[in-house]
């Protein structure tokens, strides 16, 4: 009878004592984590907040690797070599490509997939290129007077740089991209060309007020909305308005 009494007090301790444990563990800053089936499952929030490791994400903690980016690799590819062949496969191959590129950005975005496919398609082959190339940079950290993305981009290094790959040098600064390229209305704006308001320029993608960007210090390299709020003095300009 005593055993039995003392088994159910040691128990009792026991239960308290990991209570206690994870209490503390918890106050102490450790991430919570809770069990299912036997397996410890750490919910994606705690994975966000605590695993920060520089080689594998990105300055707001999201994980470097993303399969748009390994997509936009895939059709510039399938572009080069659209140019080197007159193969018509060759070329639809590219269209393919390029709308399963497209599929992922409208996605993410909450644009129509057909109206994007459209903008990018009806579009040159340079703006085309310069999409795809900036789109190969996505994730990289924003580093303050780069255009390379290895190390890091700013605003105007991520234009300069995807131009540059599609033929046409720009400067590396904001304001003088605009200026140095043709003006013209957001109705007039192909996929590709450069939008910017002071301080900023971005790659517009051809549907309402979707842009690629080098957003900020925290943010790096991502697809978003034009943050309308933030100037009314929003420009669009055509690096190569001949192609």
């Amino acid at each position: 009878m005593k055993r039995g009494l003392g088994s159910r007090r040691a128990a009792r301790f026991g239960v308290v004592g990991a209570v206690l444990a994870c209490a503390c563990a918890l106050g102490f800053g450790a991430s919570p984590v809770h069990a299912g089936r036997g397996a410890v499952i750490v919910p994606p929030s705690v994975v966000h907040t605590s695993w920060r490791s520089p080689e594998m994400m990105t300055k707001d903690a999201q994980p470097r690797h993303d399969v748009l980016r390994d997509r936009a690799f895939e059709a510039l590819e399938a572009y080069e070599n659209a140019v080197a062949s007159k193969d018509p496969r060759v070329a639809d191959r590219y269209q393919r490509a390029l709308a399963s590129v497209v599929s992922i950005v409208a996605a993410r975005t909450f644009v129509s997939r057909s109206e994007m496919l459209a903008a990018w398609q009806s579009t040159s082959s340079r703006h085309q290129k310069a999409i795809l190339v900036g789109l190969t940079t996505l994730g990289a950290g924003y580093l303050f007077g780069s255009d390379n993305p290895k190390k890091g981009l700013d605003c105007s290094g991520l234009v300069a740089y995807a131009w540059a790959k599609a033929g046409v040098s720009l400067p590396m600064k904001s304001d003088r991209q605009i200026d140095q390229s043709r003006e013209v209305s957001r109705a007039e704006a192909r996929a590709g060309v450069i939008v910017g308001y002071p301080g900023h320029t971005m790659i517009y993608l051809g549907v309402g007020d979707i842009v690629l960007h080098s957003a900020r210090p925290n943010l790096g390299v991502r697809v978003g909305p034009i943050n309308w709020r933030e100037s009314p003095n929003v420009r669009f300009a055509d690096p190569a308005p001949e192609s």
